[in-house]
C-alpha cells in the first residue's frame, strides 16, 4: 500500500492545529478560573480559622513560617489575652497530600484541627479513623499518638504536622 504524503501532511497538520486550539482553550479556562479558585481557597481558610478556636478571634495577619511542614500561623485572642495559635501546615507522601489548620493553646496543649485539603488515597478513612476522633478526644495529647486507623501513613503525616506546630509554639519561635 502506497502512502500518500499529501494526505499524511494534511492529517498531521489538522491534528497539530486541533492540539493548538485545545491548548489555548485550556489556558483560557485557567486564566478565567484562577482568581475564583484562589478566592474560594481563602474563604475556606477563613471559615476553618473560626472552627479551630470558636470562642477566640484571630488577631492580625498571618505570620509566615515556612519551616518543615508549617507554612504560617495566626495568633488568637480571647477577652484580650492570647488564647493560642492556629498553624497552617501542609504535608505529602506517596498516598497524597493533606493541608491542616492546627490549634495550639498558649499553655502548649493541643486544640482542634480543620482539614483544608485531603487528597490521600485513603482520605475518608483518615478523616473518620484519625482526624475526627482526634477532634472529639478530651485528651488530645494521647489522641495525636494513636495513628493506627487504616490510613497509617496519612495519620502519621498528620501527627507529625500537629507535633511540629506544638513544638514550634513551645520553642518560642516567631
Amino acid at each position: 500500500m502506497k502512502v500518500n504524503m499529501k494526505h499524511a501532511f494534511y492529517v498531521g497538520g489538522f491534528l497539530a492545529g486541533l492540539c493548538g486550539v485545545l491548548a489555548l482553550a485550556i489556558a483560557g479556562v485557567d486564566l478565567l478560573t484562577k482568581d475564583i479558585i484562589k478566592a474560594n481557597k481563602l474563604e475556606k481558610e477563613r471559615n476553618g480559622l473560626k472552627r479551630v478556636f470558636p470562642s477566640g478571634e484571630v488577631d492580625g495577619e498571618a505570620v509566615e513560617v515556612h519551616q518543615g511542614k508549617l507554612e504560617k500561623y495566626w495568633t488568637v485572642k480571647e477577652s484580650g489575652s492570647e488564647l493560642g495559635r492556629i498553624y497552617s501546615a501542609f504535608g505529602k507522601n506517596s498516598y497524597g497530600q493533606v493541608s491542616l489548620l492546627i490549634g495550639v493553646y498558649s499553655d502548649f496543649s493541643l486544640g482542634n484541627i480543620v482539614v483544608l485539603e485531603n487528597t490521600e488515597s485513603y482520605g475518608q478513612t483518615l478523616e473518620e479513623g484519625y482526624l475526627d476522633p482526634y477532634n472529639a478526644a478530651e485528651d488530645k495529647s494521647t489522641a495525636v499518638l494513636s495513628v493506627s486507623c487504616g490510613a497509617t501513613y496519612g495519620a502519621t503525616l498528620c501527627r507529625d504536622m500537629i507535633l511540629e506546630a506544638a513544638s514550634h509554639y513551645q520553642g518560642g519561635q516567631a
